[in-house]
């Protein structure tokens, strides 16, 4: 399974750094690598408490950026393999999230769109909340001149 994650998560000379949950669970990690790819995603790493600054600007803009909204549980935060660039953070709560919630805290960045639904490759009753960045996905195509 580590020899499939090459590309999508990263590693050191102990081995991939598997997410909470496929660390443990071994169905867990071939979930996560079926996810991943049909999202075309590689793991991504910020410092930012919330990922959404990172989402929105590459890095996180704001000196002081602490707090978490209330449906972070089971979060990483994911880069397109197209592109390099961050496209999602995904969270995957133990509870049914009301998508009106999830807009509400991204409602500052207009660059940012919310999904709620039911996958989610942790299981375990989770449901899978995506914070996306689409202009982030894929290379825009210039026309000839």
């Amino acid at each position: 399974m580590d020899d499939h994650a090459r590309g999508v998560l990263n590693r050191d000379a102990d081995g991939v750094h598997w997410p909470y949950g496929p660390n443990i669970y071994v169905q867990m990690r071939g979930d996560l690598l079926d996810w991943a790819s049909r999202h075309d995603l590689k793991s991504g790493n910020t410092g930012c408490s919330s990922g959404l600054h990172w989402l929105d600007k590459g890095r996180c803009a704001k000196r002081e950026c602490h707090g978490r909204p209330g449906f972070y549980d089971h979060t990483t935060m994911w880069l397109s393999r197209t592109t390099g660039r961050p496209a999602l953070v995904f969270n995957q709560p133990y509870r049914q999230v009301d998508p009106a919630e999830v807009w509400g805290s991204i409602s500052e960045y207009p660059s940012l769109t919310a999904e709620v639904g039911p996958e989610s490759w942790y299981g375990a009753g989770t449901s899978g909340v995506y914070i996306w960045n689409h202009d982030n996905r894929s290379v825009a195509v210039q026309s000839p001149r």
